[in-house]
């Protein structure tokens, strides 16, 4: 019951984020050697989520994925749900550079969301 307990805390958190922008982070793929990846964002709200996909075959274990949408001057705190730990990031380096996802399991999925902070 407590994975239960805590995936709807994590669902409830960020299901607003469902309702926003879609911007698509990697081609679609069927390939089991791809990755996954897609963006929602609610700018009018400062917020977004990111959910990233390593099919079972994939031999990359991480990938900087540019996101979209942000405010380019503002700073976002970016944090993996199964982490309660986040780090602070500027738009722009998200935008340009990607926001680093690692995922070791294969297959592996993480969700990933983020607020803004400030300029």
């Amino acid at each position: 019951y407590e994975l239960m307990r805590r995936m709807c805390e994590q669902f409830r958190r960020v299901a607003d984020c469902y309702l926003g922008d879609y911007y698509p982070l990697t081609p679609y793929s069927l390939e089991n050697t791809s990755w996954m990846g897609w963006q929602f964002d609610r700018p009018e709200r400062g917020t977004g989520l990111v959910q990233v996909f390593r099919r079972s075959e994939s031999i990359y274990k991480s990938a900087d994925l540019r996101l979209h949408g942000l405010d380019p001057e503002a700073r976002y705190r970016v944090r993996n749900l199964d982490s309660p730990e986040g780090d602070i990031i500027p738009a722009r380096q998200l935008m340009e550079i990607g926001v680093p996802v690692v995922l070791n399991d294969r297959p592996g999925a993480i969700v990933i969301h983020y607020e803004k902070v400030g300029p």
